[in-house]
């Protein structure tokens, strides 16, 4: 199975499908997705050293929201946006990583937050599918 997102139409609202055939790939393509929509398309140099990210959640979905709330954390408290991800552990409720990402002049603010609104996270044929929605 192969990774990848895409956008979904939704009202003041931006929905983003991610599938991936782990928990470790899907939130690296979930950072890859918000990356994406923070920085608007542009392809940017991601510089700067790798820094770690470890977050604990009550389960896979809430881990996905923490996860892309954190990103954009990092985007708005430093301007740089991740866009590099390593997840180096996953489970249920846990995630390890390093990210690196491309500095900015100014904090991105595209994107407001992830929400547990619509959230899904479902399993099929050995690929999870989630569905996230990202306040813009």
């Amino acid at each position: 199975m192969d990774r990848g997102h895409e956008f979904l139409e939704h009202t003041s609202e931006t929905v983003v499908r991610v599938r991936a055939p782990s928990l470790a790939a899907l939130l690296e393509e979930a950072g890859r997705a918000l990356a994406e929509l923070e920085l608007r398309g542009r392809s940017a140099p991601v510089t700067g050293p790798w820094r770690e990210v470890t977050l604990r959640s009550s389960d896979r979905a809430a881990l996905l929201v923490d996860w892309l709330n954190e990103l954009l954390f990092i985007a708005e408290r430093e301007r740089l946006v991740p866009a590099e991800f390593e997840v180096q552990e996953a489970d249920a409720g846990y995630v390890r990583a390093r990210v690196r990402g491309v500095r900015l002049a100014e904090p991105p603010a595209f994107v407001k937050a992830a929400t547990m609104g619509a959230l899904s996270l479902k399993e099929a044929d050995g690929t999870l599918v989630a569905e996230v929605t990202l306040d813009v």
